[in-house]
Parts: C-alpha cells; structure tokens; sequence
C-alpha cells in the first residue's frame, strides 16, 4: 500500500524582465520545479530543461471554462526536444508546463518515475469535470516503491495548484458559489472633488462665508461686524493659510 501525504502548495514564481520569457514556478517545499511555457516562445526555452520529466499542452479554457490538454512525458534527450517536437507535431496548445525534479543539479527524475508521474497525472486530470484530454490512451507507467511513490504523489498538489493560478480549474464551480471576493486587483478611483466648498462654521454662521476670519476673538468680531454694517468693508475672501479677511 503507497501512503500518501498531502501538504500545502507554497508556491514561488520568477517572472523575468522581459515578459515573454516563460515564468518559473516552484513548490518551495518540496523538489517540483515547473516552467510555464507560452507556445509563441517555445524556441527560448533553455538547455537546462532538456532533462527527463513530464509535461502539459494546454488549450486556452472555454466561455464555461472547460480547457483540453495533452499529458506526456521526456526521457532522452529532454523536455526542451520533445516540446519543440511538439510544437510541430500538435496546433491545439497554446501553453506548456512543464516539470521537473529541481532539488540538486546533479540528480533528475528517472524514466521510470517520470512514466509514472506522467500515468498519475493523466489519471487525476481524466476525472476532472472541467478537462478534455487529447491523449487517445492512458499512459503506461511501471511500478515503483511506496518511498517512491510517496515521493512522486507530492508533485500533484503544486501541479493543480498551478493549474489554479493560470485559470485552469479542474472542477466546475458550483452554482451560487462565492467566486472568492472578486478579481485579485481592484482599481481604486480617487473620490471627487466636491463643486462647492464644505460647509464650515464661522464666527457669522454657517459657511462658506466670504467673512470667514482666522482665530477670530470676540474683539476682532466686534470690529468686522461694525464695518461690514457701516459698508466700509468689502468681502474678502479666506484663501488659505496665513491670508486673513
């Protein structure tokens, strides 16, 4: 019997400058190293992802979110030559992601452990209501030890994870469901400024006055009232910090 673990996704991304560079994901806590690869620019993907490993072609999701995609595997010579290959071979993938053991540069998946991954991996996506597999067979993979297959089962998680983070779900969402508060960014736009002027209270009233005084005392009231009655004083307007009426 294979046990099996289940342990949360904590996920890295490296994204480049340049943004037609693929993006480089990673689960932190364990050794999947994941590339996602957008066909347009299969042909810069680096030499160093011509190593044993599986990977995804994925269609662009539908209007109900339903999305294809193409489970394979790469022993000899790599990943890099059978997605190129592929980008001859298949027209209906708009993006590759692709896996790989990453924890030390020495050390790479098997083929025996990428054919069984690759197995898993068709196996958890042909029950997922929202997926349509082009694979016409399920892939043969060997049998491995429960160490190994221990191993190997903890790629699945950030695998979805993944998935999740593009917008491609496996699961429908249910009808009524919250759809998680939204979209990840909200622009915040800056209130209006208001036509008129806020109310504000004076030693005359309420405002806006055009008599509004600073720091007014009784005696400087007295005075301004005195002139404003006589018609001596023309209004004046409180413009801003250290202007006075």
């Amino acid at each position: 019997m294979c046990a099996i673990r289940f342990a949360p996704s904590q996920l890295i991304v490296s994204l480049s400058y340049d943004l037609n560079n693929p993006m480089k994901i990673r689960a932190k806590h364990k050794v999947a190293g994941m590339l996602l690869l957008d066909r347009d620019h299969a042909n810069r993907l680096e030499k160093g992802w011509n190593v044993p490993g599986v990977y995804l072609l994925l269609d662009r999701p539908d209007h109900e979110g339903r999305w294809g995609a193409y489970v394979g595997k790469a022993t000899t010579p790599g990943l890099r030559h059978r997605v190129l290959q592929q980008l001859r071979d298949r027209a209906h993938w708009y993006r590759a992601l692709l896996i790989r053991y990453e924890s030390n540069e020495d050390e790479t998946l098997n083929s025996s452990e990428a054919g069984w991954l690759e197995g898993r991996l068709y196996d958890h996506l042909v029950k997922a209501g929202q997926v349509d597999l082009h694979n016409r067979n399920r892939p043969r993979d060997p049998t491995l030890s429960d160490d190994d297959e221990t191993s190997l089962i903890d790629y699945l998680l950030p695998i979805e994870s993944v998935l999740r983070l593009i917008g491609h779900t496996l699961y429908p969402r249910p009808a009524g469901a919250p759809d998680g508060g939204g979209p990840l960014f909200r622009r915040i736009e800056p209130e209006p400024k208001p036509d008129k002027p806020a109310p504000y209270v004076s030693p005359l009233g309420l405002g806006p006055n055009p008599y509004l005084m600073r720091d007014p005392t009784p005696e400087k009231v007295r005075k301004k009232v005195a002139l404003i009655m006589a018609g001596k004083h023309p209004p004046v307007m409180d413009k801003g910090p250290g202007r006075q009426a």
